[in-house]
Order: C-alpha cells, then structure tokens, then sequence
C-alpha cells in the first residue's frame, strides 16, 4: 500500500529531536521540506537581496536582471549549512547548489538565459533507539528513518531593455524533482532480520515569472511576480505496482528590491517577498497546513577596499524569514532570523568574479524541539566570455 508523504506527527517530531542522524535542518521533514532561494552570495551577504541590483546580474528570481549582459557567461553558486538544536552539542552540515545559471546576449538588448534553481529540500534523517517484547522476550530495536531528496525547477528567460532606463523579463519554469522515503527496523542483539520499507516520489509541475527593473541615477528598483499551477507528487511504493498522485497549489510569489547609492563608494539595499503557500494549506492539513509567508532584509555595500590592486567589496546585512509549513500537528510555525556578511572579488579585469558569504542566525518555532542555531556559507563563481 502506498503511503502518500504527509510527515510532521508528533513520533516523528520526537524521532528528530531525539536523534537527528545528518542531513539537513529538522524543517526538511515537515509537510512539503525546508524552502530554499536561489540568491547568490553577494546578494546574501547583503540580507538575501533577491532584486534591485542596477547593473546586469544572474538572477534566477527576476528574469529581467539580466539586461544588459554584454557577453555571454555562467554562474554557479554553492552553498554549506552547518546547524545545531538549542541544548545539544551535535552538530549536522550539508551543502546544495541553490543555483546555477548561464546567459546569452543577443543583440544590445537582449538576453537569454538558462537556469537551475533549488526550490524545497526534504533531505532528513532520524534514528529511535526502544525496546519491545517480542515472543516473550525484550528486544533491543533501531527504527532509522530516512529521506533524501527535493524539488528544483529549470527557468529558460529572457531579458530585454525596452527603453534606456526600464528592463523587462519572462521566464518559463519546469518543476521537477524526486524523493526517496524508507524506514528500516534493526535488532542489534541479532536473532532477528532487519526490515525496511520505502516509497519512490517524483515531483512535475509549470510555472511563469514576470519581471521588471528601473535604473534611475542612484537608485533602481526592481520587482517580479512568479506564479505556478499545481504541483503533482506521484508515490510507487517498494514491491508495490500501484500508483497514487496527490497535488499541492505551488505559491503566488512577489518579490521587490531596491538599491540606493549614497556615495561614491557606498549603497544600500533592501529587498521583500511574499510567498502565497496558503494555497497549499488544505492538501497539508493532517501535517498542520500552510500559511502565507514574508521575507525582509537589508544591507550596505562598501566599495572603497582594494586587494592587490583588485577591488574588494564588502557586504553586510540582517534579514527575517517567515517559513511556510506547520511542525507537528500543533499549528507551530518557524521564523528565521540571520545577520549576514560577505566580500567579493573582480578578476582578470572583470572576466570573473568571486563572491563569499556568511550567515549566523537562528530558527525559532516556539518550541525547544524547533529551535535551531545555524551557520550558513555561501561561495558564488561568475565568468563571462571576455
């Protein structure tokens, strides 16, 4: 029989907090995983700024950051969490690629562009150490419960100058993805086999995103709208050759950025989204639901360093993040809280770049079991075909 993946009940709450084995944070097991953006790491040293930069820029939110873009190029950004429960010494790391992206000028006006972006992790692993009385006798047993696994989405945009000052963009995204569920049972005093079980996931859905950028003198804003249909999780159980589907409503986003220079060497940026992961409340139910989420933050560049010659920008910032899916059954949702900071690096006269991260915040969802302190690093790579 299949068992569709609704975790988020209170043995698996207990499992987590009593023995998070690796992978990502506890949030990955709830409803539908952790969320993840797919900001660079300039943009997250400054807070997670996601849109308003002035010049082109890869971005994998707003398709028409890109204007601009005079050669071809590519950008990969990669990323490392490292986390521990509040009261526990152990610590977990893991790392992803957020996002990945190249770009193709055509024309003094238009870009197209190709891209991965990371959307929802749902990597986990938790063990629970017990004992039963099995045929008169107690039993020493080891249930470890495993995920590994999420959901990503391909973009193919373009990005186009429609007059000197205001940019444009379109993007066409395919949602895909997969997961792997088992959960095995050990008898480490032996006289027993183990057993396990497990269930195969693939994830298909589409989506659109608009967006638009204006340059001013010293100051330019950007916005951008991404909306998708349903997202429709197939289940194939071990053994089993039945099928069951199940669909979510993937969110309404709208995110808004902006970027002020306020000296020569100087600016700062802000940046909001919302997420309308409401809509996906009603197929979460027995998990605890959805709800609409936010996102703030802010920073200010200082361009005015220099390394061998080379500038040396550095970046700080703070952000506050509202995460979308209950944990448990008791209506608990988590906020995320970071201070940010980063520096870059222009080489070979601006034919590559190098930008560095760092974050230190803490997860909060009103409860011990919940709580998390976390550092995160984010290294993003750029060239471009100069």
């Amino acid at each position: 029989m299949i068992r569709l993946r609704i975790p988020g009940s209170a043995l698996l709450l207990a499992a987590l907090a009593a023995a998070p084995a690796g992978a990502q944070s506890l949030l990955s097991a709830y409803s539908l995983g952790y969320p993840l953006e797919p900001v660079d790491a300039r943009g997250r040293a400054l807070g997670g700024i996601a849109a308003g930069f002035q010049g082109p820029h890869f971005s994998l939110v707003n398709p028409a950051a890109l204007s601009g873009l005079p050669v071809a190029g590519v950008t990969l950004t990669l990323q490392s969490d490292a986390f521990t429960l509040d009261g526990s010494a152990d610590r977990v790391t893991t790392a992803r690629f957020p996002a990945i992206q190249a770009a193709f000028p055509f024309g003094s006006r238009l870009v197209a562009s190709i891209g991965y972006a990371a959307v929802l992790d749902q990597s986990w692993e938790a063990v629970i150490e017990d004992s039963l009385d099995i045929a008169g006798q107690r039993r020493f047993v080891r249930d470890r419960f495993v995920s590994r696994g999420g959901l990503s989405r391909f973009r193919a945009g373009a990005a186009y100058i429609l007059v000197p000052r205001l940019d444009v963009g379109v993007g066409l995204d395919l949602y895909t993805g997969a997961l792997r569920d088992s959960v095995s049972r050990a008898f480490p005093d032996g006289g027993l086999f183990e057993s396990a079980t497990g269930t195969d996931y693939e994830y298909e859905g589409l989506g659109v995103s608009v967006g638009a950028r204006y340059r001013g003198s010293a100051v330019t804003v950007a916005a951008a709208v991404t909306a998708a249909g349903d997202l429709t999780a197939t289940a194939t159980a071990a053994g089993d050759s039945a099928v069951e589907s199940r669909s979510y409503a993937l969110p309404l986003k709208l995110d808004a950025g902006a970027t002020a220079r306020i000296s020569q060497n100087a600016l700062v940026a802000a940046s909001f989204r919302w997420s309308g992961w409401s809509a996906a409340d009603e197929a979460l139910s027995q998990s605890g639901g959805a709800r609409d989420v936010m996102h703030a933050s802010g920073g200010l560049e200082y361009e005015g360093l220099g390394l061998a010659g080379r500038p040396l920008p550095v970046r700080v910032g703070v952000r506050w993040t509202q995460l979308p899916f209950a944990a448990g059954e008791g209506d608990q949702f988590s906020e995320e809280r970071a201070i940010t900071g980063g520096f870059g690096l222009v080489l070979g006269g601006g034919a590559a770049a190098a930008d560095l991260s760092a974050e230190r915040g803490t997860r909060d969802g009103g409860d011990p079991l919940l709580s998390e302190n976390f550092w995160r690093v984010s290294l993003s790579l750029s060239l471009l075909g100069r």
